[in-house]
């Protein structure tokens, strides 16, 4: 009998990611895949070690499974996460010291090889270069027209950064010039600390912030031309005083509850099968809130997985 079996009612009970089990068989609902990298990070490194500070954080005794009572929106259930979907924890990428070239080569066919299957993703960073690769790879595998919501402070639109062509600010840039994504599909929020020639390119020649209504009418127009939509989110796009722990800090943007909102709208449209969740840097985050925003954060990205598998 294995050594566990024979502490049965002494041990904790497994709960990393709020103890949302895996299948018993097949693929699960979502599979989670850390990609902890950021050697093109331009100011502080510690990124790569976000995915675990994640896991860590949906494992404490301060998490549970039911969902954030947060924020307003349509898509609220009172199920505890783990009846609704099962979760695979596939591991972290081997990826740390890799050059960006070889980096995003490995990147891109991990995310080909899981696209392949039928489950929803969801990708821990790592700093925001991983997004290019990944969104890259999955549509490799998986053909077809793609939705880009890009949750960010930065426009991330930089033809190249410190003469690098593939770093956590050229991301946005790469996507569309090599038409992974077309422009008029990316719906961006909030771009706040973005040139404003990067602006304009991505928001219009108002240059305003998106308020919700303006963002659920472009989302939505993108949705209806679509076959997929893949969601990223930088943690620096919420404001400092709730998102401390990010490599690239800026003044002012939403407070988590804005942002739950922008997110609920995503998966109302029923079209959305990956996410990444980036940027987090835990060797900044000495009280733990940082963690704590991500680990929420995810816990809404799972619901909306769980309840857009309701819908569908």
């Amino acid at each position: 009998m294995p050594l566990r079996d024979e502490l049965n009612g002494y041990l904790r009970l497994p709960r990393r990611f709020f103890g949302i089990k895996e299948p018993e068989s097949g693929t699960p609902d979502v599979g989670v895949l850390g990609v902890p990298y950021d050697l093109t990070s331009s100011h502080m490194p510690g990124c790569r070690f976000g995915p675990d500070a994640i896991r860590a954080a949906t494992d404490s005794e301060r998490s549970h499974s039911f969902p954030l009572s947060i924020g307003k929106g349509s898509l609220v259930t009172d199920e505890p996460l783990s009846k609704l979907i099962t979760l695979e924890d596939i591991g972290d990428l081997e990826i740390m010291g890799r050059l960006p070239d070889a980096a995003q080569v490995d990147i891109s066919e991990a995310a080909a090889k899981l696209a392949v299957f039928d489950s929803n993703y969801l990708f821990l960073g790592g700093d925001h270069f991983i997004t290019y690769p990944l969104l890259k790879g999955i549509k490799r595998a998986r053909p077809g027209r793609y939705g880009l919501v890009y949750f960010d402070s930065h426009a991330d639109f930089y033809a190249d950064y410190g003469g690098y062509s593939l770093s956590h600010a050229t991301t946005l840039k790469r996507l569309i010039e090599e038409k992974v994504v077309e422009l008029e599909d990316v719906v961006a929020y909030d771009l706040r600390s973005a040139l404003p020639d990067q602006k304009k390119a991505l928001l219009g020649e108002d240059l305003l912030i998106h308020s919700f209504e303006s963002f659920q009418e472009s989302l939505n127009a993108v949705s209806t031309r679509v076959n997929t939509i893949y969601i990223s989110i930088d943690l620096d796009v919420l404001r400092p005083s709730v998102q401390p722990s990010v490599s690239h800090p800026e003044s002012g943007g939403p407070e988590i509850e804005t942002l739950v909102e922008f997110i609920r709208a995503c998966f109302a449209t029923r079209k959305v099968r990956y996410v990444d969740v980036v940027e987090l840097n835990p060797l900044t985050d000495k009280s733990g809130l940082g963690a704590i925003a991500a680990r929420d954060i995810v816990k809404e990205v799972l619901t909306g997985y769980a309840l857009q598998k309701g819908l569908n």
